[in-house]
C-alpha cells in the first residue's frame, strides 16, 4: 500500500497540478484514500465500485488507467515534454517499483529521459525486493548493492566535499578542473546505472520515515533536472501475516483470513492443477523447462522451481525477452514451457509471431487467467487472446473444458514439434484430474452430447455452460448437440459434416466475437454455403469492467439460460424460413 510514500508525495506535489503516474497501479489504493475516495473504498473492486487501479472516470488525480508494468516512465516523459511545450506548469512524478523497473520499456524511457533531460521529471523508485516474488536480474542486484552497502552515501558526501574544496586556477582553467573533478569522481565514488546515463540520483531514503522522504523529494524539486529517488521499503510493513510470507507477501489473494493471511478458498484450480502436471511431465522429460515473468506461484510454478530448479528460469517483468528467450532454448533442443496470463501474453504478441512462430519451434505457451477474470477489470480480462493468437500460422491453439483435459493437452503439447498455445480461466476446476492421461489427437473435437435440432460447439469452460443450456433446451422441446471444440485451430474438419445435419449451429466463447472462435468456425463453412445456420455468442467490442465472472458472462448471455435461449430463438426463426415459400 506504500503509505508513507503516499503521504510524502502527497505532502510535497500538489496533485494533480503536478501529475503522479503510478506503474502498475497496485500501489495506489492510499492515493485513492487521499484523494477523496474513502466513502467508496468498502466497493473496491466489485461491480460498480471502485477500480482497483487508478482510473480517469473516477478522480482528476487519475492520470492513467495502468496495470501493466514498466509503462509509467513512458507516460510520465510524455506528459513532461507535453507540458513543456504548452507552457504549463507544475512536477511530473513517475512511482516505479524495482520489479517494474526490470522491464525493457523503462530502460528505453531512462535513456530517452537521459537524453531530453526535462527538468519537471521526477522519478521514484519504491525499492522493496520484490515484483510478485523476489526481484531477480543484475538491475535488482545493482540495487540491491545499494541498498545495503551503507557506505555509499556517506562516502558520496565525503567525496563530493573533497571535490568542492578543489582550486581553481584562473577562470581559464575552469574547464580543465571540471573535467579533473568529474575522473575523480568516476574513480573514487560508486555510481549508479542511473549516474552512468547522466540521471541525477538521490538515495538512500527510508520509505517508512516520512519525515526523510519529504525532506528529499522537496530536494529534487528544486535541481531542475530529472532526477532519481531511491525509496527503499518493506512490502507487508507492519502486517505480520504479509512480512513473514517469503513467497509473494500477499500478492493477489483472494479472500483470506486477516488474522493469519490463509486463504479462506481450498477449491482445486486450473493453475493448481497445471502445476502439478507440469512436474509430473518435467520428471520423464529432461528437456522440459520453465519460464515465468516474474509470477512463478500466481501461474503454479513454485513447486517445479523447487524441484527443477536448473530448469526453471524467472526473467523478471519482462515479456518480451521470455518468449525469445524461450525461441532460444528451443533452438538448443530444450522443450520451453512459458507460464503467463493472457493480457500480458499480447506484450510479447512480435515475439511470438517472428521469434516462435515463424521458426516453427517447440514452444508450450501455458495462458493462464484467460476468459472474464473478475475484479482485476478492463485491462487483467483474458478476452482477446483466441483472436491475437488465431491469426499466427504454424501455431495450435487448444482450451481445455475440465482438469483432465487440461493434463491431456499438455502431455499433447510436449509431444508436438512446434508452438502449442493452451489457454484456461481463472479459478476452481469441477473435479479432480483423471490420472493417467494421453495425448489428445491434434484438431479433434469431442461431440458430448447428440442432437437434431441444432448444435453448440463451445471452447473451454462454456463447455460445461453449453451442456447445461442443452439440457434445458431438451425441457423446451428443442433436441441440441454439444461438441466440446478443444482445439480452436486446428479445427476439425468434421465441422462441416455437423454444420450440415443441424439446421442451426452456435459457436459459444469467452473471448470477444471479433476475430475469435465463431469467426473461424464462419470462415470453415463460408466456403460450403453453410455460414447462414452459424449464430456465435461471445463477449462484445469493448473492455469490460470489474466484478464476479459469473456475472459478466451472464450479461452478454453466456451463461445457460443466456445460451438456451440463443438457441431456441434461432431454431424457432430457422423452422419459420423452412415454412415460408
Amino acid at each position: 500500500m506504500r503509505c508513507e510514500l503516499t503521504f510524502a508525495l502527497h505532502r510535497v506535489f500538489d496533485s494533480p497540478r503536478d501529475a503522479i503516474v503510478w506503474d502498475t497501479g497496485h500501489q495506489a489504493y492510499v492515493h485513492k484514500l487521499m484523494t477523496g475516495r474513502a466513502k467508496d473504498f468498502a466497493q473496491l473492486r466489485q461491480a460498480g465500485g471502485m477500480s482497483g487501479y487508478p482510473s480517469r472516470k473516477e478522480s482528476e488525480h487519475d492520470l492513467v488507467e495502468n496495470s501493466h508494468a514498466s509503462t509509467s516512465l513512458s507516460y510520465a516523459l510524455g506528459i513532461a515534454e507535453a507540458r513543456l511545450r504548452k507552457k504549463i506548469g507544475g512536477y511530473v512524478v513517475a512511482v516505479i517499483g524495482d520489479g517494474a523497473l526490470t522491464g525493457g520499456m523503462a530502460y528505453e524511457a531512462l535513456n530517452q529521459i537521459a537524453h531530453l533531460e526535462p527538468p519537471n521529471l521526477i522519478i521514484v523508485i519504491n525499492d522493496n525486493g520484490r515484483s510478485y516474488a523476489p526481484t531477480v536480474g543484475g538491475l535488482a542486484r545493482h540495487l540491491s548493492q545499494l541498498r545495503v552497502d551503507p557506505r555509499y552515501e556517506r562516502m558520496k558526501e565525503e567525496i563530493s566535499h573533497l571535490l568542492r574544496e578543489l582550486p581553481l586556477v584562473g577562470t581559464t582553467a575552469d574547464q580543465a578542473a571540471y573535467r579533473v573533478k568529474e575522473g575523480l569522481k568516476q574513480l573514487l565514488q560508486p555510481s549508479t546505472i542511473f549516474e552512468s546515463l547522466g540521471i541525477k540520483y538521490a538515495g538512500l531514503v527510508d520509505g517508512h520515515d516520512e519525515a526523510a522522504l519529504e525532506e528529499v523529494l522537496s530536494r529534487a524539486k528544486k535541481l531542475g533536472e530529472p532526477v532519481v529517488v531511491h525509496v527503499v521499503t518493506e512490502k507487508g510493513h507492519g502486517y505480520g501475516p504479509a512480512v513473514e510470507d517469503e513467497i509473494d507477501k500477499l500478492h493477489g489473494v483472494s479472500a483470506f483470513d486477516p488474522l493469519t493471511g490463509r486463504p479462506r478458498s481450498t477449491e482445486l484450480t486450473y493453475t493448481d492443477v497445471f502445476g502439478e502436471a507440469l512436474m509430473t511431465a518435467a520428471t520423464t522429460r529432461p528437456e522440459v523447462c520453465a519460464i515465468t515473468a516474474a509470477m512463478a506461484s500466481s501461474t503454479g510454478l513454485l513447486n517445479f522451481a523447487k524441484e527443477f530448479p536448473d530448469r526453471f528460469f524467472d526473467v523478471g517483468i519482462c515479456e518480451q525477452h521470455a518468449v525469445t528467450f524461450a525461441a532460444g532454448l528451443a533452438m538448443a533442443g530444450m522443450h520451453p514451457v512459458v507460464c503467463i496470463y493472457s493480457t500480458f501474453l499480447a506484450r510479447a504478441f512480435d515475439q511470438t509471431i517472428m521469434d516462435v512462430a515463424l521458426h516453427k519451434l517447440p514452444v508450450v505457451f501455458v495462458i493462464d487467467r484467460a476468459g472474464v477474470t473478475g475484479p482485476d477489470g478492463a485491462s487483467h480480462h483474458g478476452i482477446f487472446d483466441l483472436s491475437y493468437l488465431r491469426l499466427i500460422p504454424n501455431l495450435k491453439i487448444a482450451a481445455p473444458a475440465d482438469a483432465t483435459e487440461l493434463c491431456a493437452l499438455l502431455e499433447t503439447a510436449l509431444a508436438t514439434d512446434g508452438p502449442v498455445a493452451i489457454r484456461y480461466p481463472k479459478g476452481p476446476v469441477s473435479g479432480t484430474p483423471d490420472l493417467p492421461v494421453e495425448p489428445l489427437p491434434v484438431g479433434r473435437w469431442e461431440e458430448r452430447r447428440k442432437g437434431s435440432d441444432a448444435v453448440i460447439f463451445a471452447v473451454g469452460r462454456m463447455v460445461e455452460v453449453a451442456a447445461e443450456a442443452a439440457e434445458r433446451l431438451e425441457l423446451q422441446g428443442v433436441s441440441c448437440a454439444v461438441v466440446n471444440a478443444r482445439w480452436i485451430k486446428p479445427m476439425d474438419p468434421r465441422v462441416i459434416d455437423w454444420a450440415r445435419r443441424h439446421p442451426v449451429v452456435l459457436t459459444v466463447e469467452d473471448n470477444v466475437g471479433a476475430g475469435g472462435f465463431g469467426g473461424a468456425v464462419l470462415e470453415a463453412l463460408a466456403p460450403h454455403g453453410l455460414a447462414g445456420r452459424v449464430r456465435t455468442v461471445a463477449l462484445p467490442d469493448a473492455f469490460l469492467p470489474q466484478g464476479k465472472a459469473a456475472d459478466i458472462l451472464k450479461e452478454h448471455g453466456l451463461d445457460a439460460a443466456g445460451i438456451a435461449k440463443a438457441v431456441y430463438e434461432a431454431v424457432k426463426g430457422s423452422v419459420r424460413e423452412r415454412k415460408e415459400p
